[in-house]
């Protein structure tokens, strides 16, 4: 048997597996990606977490704001108080303002405020209201 008869039966050559440092640099680039995609499931992880409490701080907001449109013009007045969803303690501050932006008008803001991992948080919402009249 001769040597081009050889070539033919090993399309490969001489080469006939994977060498040690085929196989370790093989590993090191698996091991640099899946560290790079651990540490990013962990941020987008603490992002979701983050988005959900700044979810259930608006829903808190307005809640606060719908049972202030209940109440009769009148009432309406500065409060606050503490809410717990889940393992966070939401606190609710209200601020009203007399005549303003002009007379007969109330500016209520509801300032929400709470602690993440990532430290203190804060959404504030608006809303104008007026005395209805009855003709």
């Amino acid at each position: 048997m001769n040597t081009t008869d050889r070539r033919r039966r090993h399309p490969l050559g001489a080469q006939r597996g994977i060498s040690l440092v085929e196989t370790l640099v093989a590993l090191s680039l698996f091991g640099i990606t899946a560290g790079t995609m651990g540490s990013y499931l962990v941020q987008q992880i603490r992002l979701c977490s983050s988005n959900y409490l700044y979810t259930q701080a608006f829903a808190l907001a307005e809640t606060e704001l719908e049972s202030i449109r209940a109440q009769p013009f009148a009432d309406i007045a500065a409060a606050s108080k503490t809410t717990r969803v889940g393992e966070a303690t939401f606190t609710l501050a209200t601020q009203v303002l007399n005549d303003t932006p002009s007379a007969g008008l109330k500016r209520v803001t509801v300032n929400v405020n709470w602690n993440d991992t990532q430290g203190p948080r804060n959404v504030a919402v608006q809303a104008i209201y007026t005395d209805l009249q009855h003709y």
